[in-house]
């Protein structure tokens, strides 16, 4: 991808996952009346892994440069995770709350996706 391109990509990366997130909220809230449909937490899925593997490609290739923002998406997704298993543990069974059915897939595949670009990002500092 061209700089132009990428950073595009990544508005529309980080714009897909606050809608992502916001959906989720909703679903928590509304006590699962709007669901998150599975498709859309697997395109979120795919695309993410896309833009990870695209940019360890990159790095790889001597092509990478900027920051790297992905521990505040992991740490997010982690604390959302978190805030909402225990606020069902301790108060959302007696409310009707539900743990949003996609929170934990997505999560994890955030955690997985993060953990991976990590270990390539320190094998390549090796080299």
């Amino acid at each position: 991808m061209k700089n132009q391109k990428q950073k595009i990509f990544l508005v529309l990366l980080d714009v897909f996952t606050i809608f992502i997130w916001l959906w989720l909220m909703t679903e928590f809230v509304s006590r699962g009346r709007y669901c998150l449909p599975t498709i859309l937490s697997t395109i979120y899925i795919i695309v993410l892994t896309f833009y990870a593997s695209d940019k360890e490609i990159r790095r790889w290739k001597g092509g990478l440069t900027g920051v790297r923002r992905g521990e505040i998406f992991v740490f997010l997704w982690i604390l959302t995770l978190v805030l909402i298993v225990g606020h069902y543990l301790f108060f959302g069974q007696a409310n009707d709350y539900l743990i949003p059915k996609e929170l934990p897939t997505i999560t994890g595949a955030v955690v997985v996706i993060y953990i991976i670009t990590d270990y390539l990002k320190k094998e390549f500092k090796r080299k």
